[in-house]
């Protein structure tokens, strides 16, 4: 049996059966012929069977059944129902029915048999057509609405995002503006050189504060954007969890806390860029020491063999983060509000941080539980890799 089978045709009558195989035997299409009913669902379910041409009367079934069968099997195909003079009202009946695409009388006319089974052929295939051009089309139109929602919710997102630039930028701003007034005054006597010192010193911590925001915002959308690339080259997480540890300490031990180092010995080297670990590092352990009150903060390494990654954890003993909260911590802009410290910060550290992580194919996450503290890890895959561009 060859391989590109197109027509079906089942009868009882040997002599029927060979006068269509010598029909049809120059037609370009495949042909099955077979006086079982049986054998011949069986070749359904192996071939791409366009069309399928029935007796009516058979002794193990009739026509109309066969081609309701067929039908149930796969209703694309095309039934044609080969009938003689008596029973051209049940061809009718079951045209009407949708049971049968159309019937040929017995006895027939080779001409006008080969040029219907052509036809049938041609329908089915412009059917196919049709029904292909319909599922791309709404495929199409499915991606385009995507793409729309996408870039609608891109834009109300760059709404959002150049709305609270504007206000943050406006808050120091503000600030610097009002301290400069204040201090105009001072040049008409109005106020004293403690004053005017203190308003100085107001002005510059807001200076300070609008330059970091700018510097956060311009670095999160060159890398939001792809126009900045990140070269990584093989180097060890210890070394550069130990160099910052020797910045953080002083710090820590400002407030009367302990930082920690519990880093695993022998970590495979892992490609990265030193400057942007080191800054997640230090957004990470800094932003423990101030949101810890007392206590320690210890920072972990550890080479987790099972999804090939060093992973660092950052815990600390503070008063941990509510669950409901979680999500928003890497939103751009996001700031817990703790009531028993009001820390400053641009609300872009830990987005930058996941900006960053994403950019080597890593991934940062958090474990928390209120009153016990929080613990943040991010994961480095370990692997060759020369060069990340997002975008």
């Amino acid at each position: 049996m060859g391989e590109n089978i197109h027509l079906l045709v089942l009868d009882d009558e040997e002599n029927i059966l060979n006068s269509l195989r010598r029909l049809l035997i120059t037609e370009p299409y495949g042909v099955f012929i077979t006086a079982d009913p049986a054998e011949a669902l069986a070749v359904i379910g192996r071939h791409k069977i366009k069309v399928v041409m029935s007796d009516q009367r058979m002794p193990k079934t009739s026509g109309i059944e066969f081609l309701a069968e067929v039908k149930r099997k796969d209703p694309n195909i095309l039934r044609i129902l080969f009938t003689g003079h008596a029973d051209i009202q049940v061809a009718e009946d079951a045209i009407n029915k949708g049971e049968v695409y159309r019937f040929i009388s017995k006895p027939w006319n080779d001409g006008d048999l080969k040029m219907i089974l052509r036809e049938a052929m041609q329908r089915f295939d412009l059917v196919q057509e049709n029904r292909e051009l319909f599922a791309l089309t709404q495929k199409q139109n499915q991606e385009l609405q995507n793409a729309n929602a996408a870039l609608k919710n891109m834009i109300e997102k760059e709404k959002a995002f150049t709305s609270t630039v504007s206000h943050e930028l406006r808050t120091p701003l503000a600030s610097i503006k009002m301290a400069v007034d204040i201090l105009s005054q001072c040049l008409q006597g109005k106020i004293d050189i403690s004053q005017a010192a203190r308003l100085i010193d107001v002005a510059k911590k807001n200076v300070d504060r609008l330059a970091r925001l700018i510097t956060d915002v311009l670095t999160l959308t060159r890398m939001e954007s792809g126009v900045e690339k990140i070269k990584l080259q093989e180097a060890q997480v210890n070394e550069l969890i130990q160099e910052l540890a020797l910045v953080e300490k002083p710090v820590a031990e400002g407030k009367g806390l302990l930082l920690k180092l519990e880093l695993e010995p022998f970590l495979p080297l892992v490609p990265l860029n030193a400057d942007k670990i080191t800054q997640v590092l230090a957004n990470l352990i800094g932003n423990a020491i101030k949101f810890t009150e007392k206590g320690e903060v210890t920072v972990t390494s550890h080479f987790n063999k099972e999804k090939d990654q060093v992973e660092v954890r950052v815990q600390d003993t503070g008063r941990g983060i509510a669950p409901e909260d979680i999500p928003k911590l890497f939103q751009k802009f996001k700031q817990l509000e703790n009531s028993a410290s009001k820390v400053e910060g641009t609300g872009l550290g830990l987005a930058i941080c996941k900006e960053i992580l994403a950019n080597h194919q890593g991934n940062i996450w958090i474990e928390s539980v209120p009153g016990k503290g929080s613990t943040f890890i991010f994961a480095l895959p370990h692997g060759e890799k020369k060069e990340v561009s997002r975008g």
